[in-house]
């Protein structure tokens, strides 16, 4: 829900109406970040980035994919291990991306989206609604990478972070399974 917030405000601060596109140079001043600019005096970037979208359809995806999967991840493991993988597993996303692409401007929450879904298949039961939706997130991620972007790849903005979410499944798992769902 923030991340709608967010896109609000900043339409209203920079007079664009609602479901307008946001030019990513537009949202460097709100911690947006480009590639090569980035030194790791501005590391707050990497989690702020994840609140700012340059595409308002974009937007409303990850904030559905990352509000039913997060709330299904809140039944059975503590909100402040939802939140900790989405933006560390967020971060490393966004982190990768602008190594791997230092001429791209590096927004959106994506990447979280990412972490959240990986950690979700492996902590969230395939009988609940937020599993499937998780799979339905992957299943999108995968299909904009492959079929709609222009180099047609899987981004590791994308893998990485899911990776990241699973692993943090199979740790927390390995530790002791989550408490049981409500």
């Amino acid at each position: 829900m923030s991340i709608a917030v967010v896109w609000t405000l900043i339409a209203m601060h920079l007079a664009q109406p609602l479901w307008a596109q946001q030019s990513s140079s537009d949202l460097v001043p709100y911690g947006a970040l480009k590639g090569e600019d980035f030194t790791w005096r501005e590391s707050w970037r990497l989690i702020a980035s994840q609140w700012l979208h340059v595409k308002f359809p974009h937007m409303l995806l990850n904030v559905l994919i990352i509000a039913v999967v997060g709330q299904a991840l809140e039944r059975v493991i503590a909100p402040w291990r939802v939140v900790f993988v989405a933006l560390a597993g967020g971060a490393v996303g966004q982190l990768l991306t602008v190594t791997a692409h230092p001429d791209a401007f590096i927004s959106g929450a994506s990447q979280a989206y990412a972490a959240l879904c990986g950690f979700a298949l492996v902590c969230v039961k395939p009988s609940q609604y937020g599993w499937w939706v998780a799979v339905i997130g992957v299943v999108v991620a995968a299909y904009l990478d492959l079929v709609v972007s222009s180099d047609h790849a899987l981004k590791v903005g994308h893998i990485a972070p899911f990776v990241f979410g699973v692993s943090a499944g199979l740790a927390l798992s390995s530790w002791g399974r989550p408490r049981a769902s409500r």
